[in-house]
């Protein structure tokens, strides 16, 4: 018997990122931009039930060329 496959049945993805400000799309609630994302991704998983698909790192360039890193979650439900 075959398990069901842990992406199974997502249809709706959003990915967050410690370097962005942004709202929740379901609900609107503002986030603050801070080093850390653990606030915007529980608030996806236990407010809204997404799961965690990803998470990693996501590195770029300022204008002046100093490199940044950032963190970055994909959820889905």
């Amino acid at each position: 018997m075959a398990s069901e496959n842990y992406f199974s049945g997502v249809t709706k993805v959003v990915t967050v990122s410690s370097s962005t400000s942004r709202s929740c799309t379901e609900c609107n609630d503002q986030f603050a931009l801070v080093d850390d994302i653990e606030e915007e991704v529980n608030h996806y998983i236990n407010e809204h039930d997404y799961k965690l698909l990803h998470v990693g790192t996501e590195t770029g360039r300022s204008t002046e060329g100093d490199v940044w890193h950032s963190t970055v979650a994909t959820l889905g439900k």
